[in-house]
């Protein structure tokens, strides 16, 4: 098997690579933005005094989800072809899943208790985080999949 004269390695690699890429730079990007995003509402929960648990697990999940769903928003942000709605209505998908992921992982995490101790052994806001990071980004991995599925 012969290779034309402007073959290069990238060209064969470059359909497996940039999904993957995308990937390990939202699942980063997710993290970071997430654990920002808790910072943030807890902050802004002890800054305004408020009591009640309800509005903390609510900000909890709003900042959560909106850091890893923004994060992973950018991480598969396609600027070259897409409308501007479709753009929004990704924003809005991959936030969503972010929240929803969030109240998923927090769920899931608080829950973990060692029979012996009654205490998780992480913290539920640790699983809150990852939870937002891995619901935003198989939203956004789902949502390429179709626009490059839809596009050909």
């Amino acid at each position: 098997m012969q290779k034309s004269p402007g073959w290069d390695i990238r060209d064969s690699l470059g359909p497996f690579l940039v999904p993957v890429g995308r990937t390990v730079l939202g699942v980063g990007l997710g993290v970071v933005l997430s654990m920002t995003g808790i910072a943030v509402a807890w902050s802004l929960f002890i800054f305004f005094g408020s009591q009640s648990a309800s509005l903390w697990l609510t900000s909890l999940f709003i900042g959560s989800g909106l850091g890893a769903g923004t994060a992973c928003y950018f991480a598969w942000l396609r600027i070259d072809g897409d409308e501007k709605l479709i753009m929004a209505l990704t924003a809005v998908i991959v936030v969503g899943a972010g929240i929803i992921g969030a109240w998923g992982g927090y769920e899931y995490g608080s829950n973990q208790e060692i029979e012996c101790c009654a205490m998780p052994t992480v913290s539920p806001v640790y699983y809150t985080a990852l939870g937002s990071t891995v619901v935003a980004n198989v939203a956004g991995v789902v949502l390429a999949a179709v626009r490059a599925f839809l596009g050909k």
